[in-house]
Order: C-alpha cells, then structure tokens, then sequence
C-alpha cells in the first residue's frame, strides 16, 4: 500500500494510531495483575496480568471459559446477554481467578444471578466460591459434545472389530449406489459419521437404507444411538421452564437405560450426568447456555488468523480488549 513495508504500518499504528502507548505511560493499561504469593514466605514469586477487568460490563447473567492466546491460557468472563467481555485475565486457577475478582469487581459480585461454564472442577470451584448465592449452569452444548463423542467410539469400536475379524461384506460393483449390498459394513460405518449426528426424522432415503443395514448387524451400535437421542430431545429448549421435577424422573430413566445397555461409553456418561445433576438441571430454569463465551472465543481466533498470529502479545491483548469489552 503507497510502497509502504507492512511491518512500517504496523509500526506507526502501534505507536502513534492506536493510542497503546500513551495508555500504557498514563497506566491505564497493564497495570492489573494477579500476585502468586508464595504461602510459607509471603513473598510474591510471580504476577499474572489481567488485561480486561471492567465492571460495567458484568450483568446478571454471565459465562466464563478458557481461551489459548499464543501460549498462554486465559479465563474469559463473558455477558451473556451483550457478549462484551468483563474479565480476561491470564490463568485456569480458582484461587487467582477469585483474587482478580475482589481486587477489580468486587463491586459487581452480587448483581451476578447465574453463571454458565462446562464441567471444569476448577471453574466450578470458582463461580460457587465467588458467587455463592448464584445458580449455576453446566453448558447443554459441552454435556451434548460428551455424548456425541460415545456415540462416535461405539461406531469406531465396531469398525476397529471389523479390521481385526475381518468380517466385513466384499464390495459388490453395481449400478444402483443405493443397493443395501453396494458397500462393505466398514464402508457403511465410515459413511455414518455424519449420518448418526443427525436425528432420525431428518435422514434422507439411502441414509436410512445405510443405517437399517448398519442396525441390523450391529445390535449395540442402535441402542448407542437411540440412547444419544432420547438424551438430545431431553435436552430440547423447548423443555425449558418445563416441571424440573418432570424432567428430573426423565433423566433417571435414561440413565438406568444407560446402564442396562452395558455400554462402557453410555455408563461413563451417566456417570458424568450423576455428578453434575443439578447443575445441568439448572439450564431449564431459563434456558442458560455458553453460547456467547464460544462466540467470543471464534471471535478472538478470527482476530488471531487475520492478524496472522501474534508478534506482540501485550499489543493483541491491548486490541483485544478495545474490540470486545
């Protein structure tokens, strides 16, 4: 552009156009930090920056997961109803997180009424710690991405037992794609990837040819797939504001079908949802998930790609942080 070298460009935007250096020499950016103390001595070992701590931007509704900036790992608050970020700050530990929060937004603590996050025991342990009087949603879409990976290893535990007995169908050469001989079974479960993240109504005509085949020689793969969807229509928005009670016997149910299916996939999943039962309930109070924080987590990454990556960290975050928040 005008024969200027990128790096030129960039040089002047960072340091005349961007306004970072003069934030940086007034102190307005950079100047929080999380204090790693060590516990015998007293002594601060380490500081952890907090690029993003802004109070107006905490609602009633919040979302918190992590985000790998560079090499880093960061903790990203999000509104879950503006999307803006409230906190970023450079760490996965409860006891920093929490740190972050009292020395930066402690003022906002209690207008926070429900917190969303996956099944991180550290997160869990922080938003219960901070927000104690707060409900707290296990994200539907994480519980939903378990499940779909179980269902995914029953179908590559099934074609691994094929490679190793071989026992697949040969091949047959026909006219018709759509003939229920025209594939070996490793073909059809190779084809079902895609198919068996699908509900059932929604399959095409060879889709369901393809899986009635699959059905039939494999007996466990069906009931894999009939447990993943009685879950996924459980798990409906539609259900949302629905008698928790209701939907409580509903869970049980599926999981005592869970076990009585002897699937080592389908029990560790009914193990995960015993562990977290209440948490995941929560979600139909009113329909809570962490849509947003994975919003701005595609958000950031977008930034980073058209940034072609990051040569300075700080400059990013700096960015970062006049963009979202």
């Amino acid at each position: 552009m005008f024969g200027l070298k990128p790096k030129t460009l960039h040089y002047w935007y960072k340091e005349n156009l961007s306004g970072y250096k003069q934030d940086v020499e007034m102190g307005l950016w950079g100047e929080k930090k999380i204090q790693v103390v060590d516990k015998e001595t007293g002594e601060v070992v380490k500081e952890r920056p907090v690029p993003i701590a802004k109070p107006e931007n905490f609602g009633t509704h919040m979302t918190i997961d992590e985000k790998q900036i560079g090499k880093k790992m960061y903790s990203i608050m999000t509104n879950a109803q503006t999307g803006k970020i409230a906190l970023l700050a450079q760490t996965m530990k409860p006891e920093e997180l929490k740190q972050a929060m009292e020395d930066y937004l402690s003022e906002k603590l209690s207008d926070v009424r429900s917190v969303s996050c996956d099944m991180s025991p550290s997160y869990k342990k922080f938003a219960k710690d901070v927000f104690p009087n707060t409900q707290l949603v296990v994200d539907k879409f994480h519980v939903i991405k378990h499940l779909m990976d179980a269902l995914q290893q029953v179908r590559k535990q099934i074609k691994t037992q094929c490679l190793n007995n071989d026992k697949t169908l040969a091949k047959q050469t026909t006219d018709n794609p759509k003939s229920d001989k025209a594939w070996s079974d490793i073909e059809l479960l190779e084809r079902s990837r895609y198919i068996v993240c699908k509900m059932q109504p929604d399959w095409e005509e060879d889709e369901k040819e393809m899986m009635e085949q699959l059905f039939s020689s494999y007996p466990v793969f069906q009931t894999a797939y009939q447990l993943t969807q009685q879950l996924r229509l459980w798990y409906n928005g539609r259900n949302v504001g629905k008698n928790l009670r209701s939907l409580e016997m509903e869970l049980y149910n599926w999981c005592d079908s869970a076990n009585q299916s002897k699937i080592p996939a389908f029990r560790g999943i009914r193990k995960m949802i015993e562990k977290h039962q209440d948490d995941i309930l929560n979600y139909f109070k009113e329909g809570q998930t962490n849509a947003k924080a994975e919003n701005m987590n595609g958000k950031i990454q977008r930034f980073f790609a058209n940034n072609y990556g990051i040569k300075d960290r700080d400059f990013f975050l700096f960015r970062v942080a006049g963009y979202f928040s």
